[in-house]
């Protein structure tokens, strides 16, 4: 049976759109190992998926009861950019599905706008959001914080509980019911377990995401004022 009609989807994007924690954490991973610091990539890679380099950074901190220098985040900055440039594809099957939407469809990630642009750019996805894209930088709070996607959502005159949003960490999952809007779960780097307990639909790649959402009901709206 159909739902109420949804009229935007709102793909984060490190994990959903392009594959680029994985080059993330090892890029972080090498940066620490240089300092004496070991630490297991797979672990840093489930644990920190989504997060924003300098709540990362916070975290090991903390944990580690270590102090960083203070250049450790225009290193890593850099250093990403490099690899970035070099490695980032995007992830299997995501042109298929954006292609098979009838709705408008926009990013809201914790990264920067410089990096998210970029990002699409180099994974050759920029055609299917123009600057229909939002940071949550821009935002007085970033994920887990709904901000971000509440933003998007009154970009395009579309009520939050006729949203669906594409995450694939629990902090985006969080951000997203906060929002008020169904959560669709790539279990690529977190659990479907952990995905579901945080409020998401879990799917483990583009294909099934694709399927399950060819069941629901989308109704288009008007996106003029949106600047592609």
């Amino acid at each position: 049976m159909k739902t109420t009609p949804f009229n935007l989807v709102i793909f984060d994007c490190d994990g959903v759109l392009v594959e680029s924690e994985p080059l993330a954490t090892q890029v972080l991973v090498q940066i620490l190992a240089e300092r004496g610091i070991k630490v297991n990539y797979e672990e840093f890679l489930r644990e920190f998926s989504g997060a924003v380099i300098y709540k990362r950074l916070e975290a090991i901190s903390q944990k580690l009861n270590w102090t960083p220098p203070s250049n450790f985040i225009s290193i890593f900055d850099e250093r990403l950019s490099v690899l970035t440039e070099k490695e980032l594809k995007p992830v299997p099957g995501i042109q298929a599905l954006l292609e098979s939407l009838s709705v408008p469809a926009c990013v809201a990630s914790n990264g920067s706008r410089d990096e998210i642009i970029l990002r699409l750019k180099i994974a050759g996805l920029t055609e299917y959001f123009g600057k229909a894209i939002f940071s949550g930088l821009e935002m007085p709070h970033p994920k887990p914080a709904p901000d971000v996607f509440l933003a998007a959502a009154e970009a395009f005159k579309a009520a939050p509980d006729r949203c669906i949003v594409i995450e694939d960490t629990v902090l985006g999952v969080t951000a997203a019911v906060r929002a008020g809007m169904r959560v669709y779960g790539h279990a690529a780097f977190t659990t479907s377990e952990s995905l579901k307990a945080a409020g998401a639909i879990p799917f483990d790649n583009m294909t099934e995401l694709k399927l399950l959402l060819s069941d629901v009901s989308f109704e288009n709206i008007d996106s003029r004022h949106i600047v592609r």
